[in-house]
C-alpha cells in the first residue's frame, strides 16, 4: 500500500523505528519522495514502535505529534484485527 507523509513525519518513522527494513529505509531518507510502499504488517510493527516512543518520551509535544502519527497510520489497519 502507499502512503504519502511529509518530511516530519517520515524523519519520525525513520528516527523512532528502530528495525526498519532497508527497502523503506531508502525510501524514508528521499527527501523528494512523499509517499512510502508500505505493507500492512509493517504498518502494525511500526505503529508498536511510535506507541512505544508516545508512552517514554520527555517532550510532551513529541509525544502529541508521534501520537497523532500512530493514530494515522491505525487508519490503514484492518480495525477487525483489533476487536477482541
Amino acid at each position: 500500500m502507499r502512503i504519502e507523509f511529509n518530511n516530519r513525519e517520515k524523519e519520525f518513522i525513520h528516527q523512532y523505528w528502530y528495525t526498519v527494513p532497508e527497502h523503506i529505509k531508502t525510501q524514508l531518507i528521499n527527501k523528494r519522495r512523499k509517499t512510502i510502499d508500505i505493507e500492512q504488517d509493517d504498518i502494525k510493527e511500526l505503529v508498536g514502535y511510535l506507541s512505544l516512543e508516545c508512552n517514554h518520551c520527555n517532550s510532551r509535544q513529541l509525544a502529541f505529534e508521534l501520537d497523532d502519527l500512530r493514530e494515522r497510520l491505525e487508519g490503514f489497519i484492518n480495525p477487525s484485527s483489533y476487536i477482541m
